[in-house]
């Protein structure tokens, strides 16, 4: 099959490494279309198999998100089947919105959760990351073609769990810009759980690693000495941080899912914050959903991870919960089929067997018609 692979920018590779592996692995051409050039990939290019090995991979790059996506959908009769991401999201309208079959995208963390559309019309396919996903995303919007055969981006994620490097860290992730403008005293609070972070990583032999992002704009320098600042400017480097961090500190962020699967304890700060993001926006009733399945219940089991609710930030209760986490004995394959069912392990090749059965029918359809 003649496949395109359609992305923007690096952080993305993540959801699409296997299914690309595993189409070029079985001598599909595969054109990947990418707001990057390969070389920000860095030390994923060396992952095996080595994406340098494959001659029947090309790439195109284009910074403009949109020239790709009408690039791919003008000429989308060169291709047997095309694979995407962000499904519901309004910019990737001219690739989706028709009646094409042989159309997929792949679940992008909760991107689909946070803009599902409840009347969408479209004859792609969705790869759903769980049955939980499958399910939440069927509650909000009447779209019936999901598909959970397990999550290509969790298979990845698990084959860098054992990553680890000379250091102890704790790594604490900068809040989201729309938390600040909705919780005016969380700068205080903010300051004084990193004072306490400091204060306890210096006492206990640890490194204190802020993970930023390159769009928000706050500067935490003044607040406390970190050991190390990683930000999201390529695929890579925040995911081996992850791996390699004894625990992870952040408000309620979507990395819950690659910190289940990287198998790394992890607190989640000010869930009742949260819930109050977005209230007013499509967003609300996936934001509503995920709050009650990861930021809330019987998730936080203080063995992978737990909560402070904003009253407890300025408390002892940050130092007495990361304790618990850091010593408790884990049961990280339980922990992941409780909270992100689904069969993962082979999700790729899973995924491309049911494209190249799609495309087998409709090629033979196609025959019989002639």
């Amino acid at each position: 099959m003649r496949l395109a692979i359609i992305i923007d920018k690096e952080q993305t590779f993540q959801l699409i490494a296997g299914v690309l592996y595993e189409s070029l692995s079985r001598g599909h051409e595969c054109i990947l279309f990418c707001n990057f050039n390969p070389e920000n990939l860095g030390e994923l290019l060396e992952v095996e198999p080595k994406l340098t090995q494959f001659s029947n991979l090309r790439w195109v790059q284009d910074p403009n998100k949109s020239n790709l996506i009408q690039q791919v959908a003008k000429n989308r009769d060169l291709y047997d089947a095309v694979i995407g991401i962000n499904l519901f999201n309004s910019g990737w309208r001219q690739l989706y919105q028709n009646s094409e079959k042989l159309n997929y995208s792949l679940e992008y963390c909760w991107n689909e959760i946070y803009n599902q559309v409840k009347d969408f019309k479209s004859g792609a396919t969705l790869f759903c990351n769980s049955d939980y996903s499958k399910e939440v995303i069927s509650s909000l919007s009447s779209f019936p073609n999901l598909i959970c055969a397990g999550s290509p981006w969790f298979e990845f994620l698990t084959s860098f769990a054992d990553f680890t490097d000379n250091s102890k860290k704790i790594t604490f992730l900068a809040p989201h810009n729309s938390l600040y403008i909705k919780q005016p005293s969380l700068a205080k609070n903010v300051e004084a759980i990193l004072f306490k972070l400091r204060e306890w990583c210096n006492q206990n032999g640890y490194e204190l690693v802020l993970k930023s992002r390159q769009k928000y704009h706050r500067n935490f320098k003044k607040s406390v000495r970190f050991d190390k600042v990683v930000s999201d400017t390529d695929a890579l480097s925040h995911i081996l941080l992850y791996a390699s961090s004894q625990a992870v500190i952040h408000f309620c962020s979507s990395a819950v899912n690659e910190l289940a699967f990287l198998q790394t304890p992890y607190l989640c700060l000010a869930p009742d914050f949260q819930k109050q993001l977005h209230t007013d926006r499509i967003h609300a009733p996936g934001i509503q959903k995920l709050h009650d399945l990861y930021y809330s219940g019987n998730i936080f089991d203080g063995r992978h991870c737990d909560a402070l609710q904003s009253d407890e930030m300025d408390t002892d209760a940050l130092v007495q919960k990361l304790e618990g986490l850091l010593s408790a004995k884990k049961d990280w394959k339980k922990f992941q089929e409780n909270n992100f069912p689904g069969k993962h392990e082979g999700a790729a090749a899973r995924i491309l067997d049911l494209i190249e059965a799609d495309h087998a029918k409709t090629h033979e359809a196609t025959n019989d018609k002639k």
